[in-house]
C-alpha cells in the first residue's frame, strides 16, 4: 500500500480540483484504512489472494466490495474510496510484474519502507503536507529522511500522484460497478 504521504498528497490535490468536499472529511477518510487494527477489512483485501508478490500485493484491495457496501459515498467515504484506490494503483503501476516476481516478500518490504522513509521529506516539502495534516491520526506522522535513490523515483511518484489526483471518481466508480471488479480507470 502507499503510505501515508503519498496518500496525503493525493487527496490534497484531488481536493484543489474538487473544492465542493468537505476538506478535513476527505482527509480523515483518506488516513482511516490504514489506522485500523484490521486493516484487511479496511481495504477489503481478497482471502485467497496468493503468496507470490503479484498475487498477494495486487490482491490487497477490493474497490468493487467497497462500493457494493458504500451505495453513495459521504466525503470520508469517499476519502477512503481514494485511498483504496490509490493503493490498488499503486501495485498496479508502480511495480512490474518482473520485479515483483524477481524479489521475495521480505526484500520487497525492505525496499518499499526504505523507499517511503526517503519520500517523507521529499512530497511534504512538495505537496504542502504539514504535521497539521495527520491530526485526527498523529500516529501516521513520520517526518522521514533526506530523500536518495530508492524503487520509488521522485519523477514517477509525481507523476502517480498527479493521475490519480485527476480521476473523476464519479466515472471510475460507474466503471467499476458496471465490471464488478477490479479495473483501471
Amino acid at each position: 500500500m502507499a503510505s501515508p504521504v503519498i496518500h496525503l498528497a493525493i487527496a490534497k490535490k484531488y481536493l484543489e480540483k474538487n473544492t465542493f468536499l468537505n476538506y478535513k472529511n476527505v482527509i480523515d477518510g483518506t488516513l482511516y484504512p490504514d489506522t485500523v487494527d484490521d486493516n484487511g477489512k479496511s481495504h477489503y483485501t481478497d482471502i485467497n489472494r496468493g503468496s507470490d508478490n503479484v498475487s498477494h500485493v495486487r490482491g490487497k484491495v477490493n474497490l468493487y466490495k467497497f462500493l457494493a457496501e458504500h451505495e453513495s459515498l459521504s466525503d470520508f467515504e469517499l476519502g477512503w474510496f481514494l485511498h483504496l484506490v490509490t493503493d490498488y494503483l499503486f501495485f498496479e503501476e508502480c511495480f512490474t510484474t518482473e520485479y515483483l516476481l524477481n524479489n521475495s516478500y521480505e526484500s520487497f518490504c525492505k525496499d518499499l519502507y526504505f523507499a517511503y522513509d526517503c519520500l517523507n521529506t521529499y512530497i511534504p516539502e512538495k505537496y504542502h503536507i504539514t504535521e497539521d495534516d495527520y491530526t485526527n491520526y498523529p500516529s501516521e506522522y513520520y517526518p522521514g529522511v533526506p530523500y536518495q535513490n530508492c524503487i520509488l523515483p521522485k519523477n514517477m511518484i509525481d507523476k502517480f500522484i498527479n493521475r490519480v489526483s485527476s480521476l473523476n471518481l464519479d466515472e471510475y466508480i460507474k466503471k467499476i460497478r458496471k465490471s464488478k471488479k477490479n479495473i483501471k480507470p
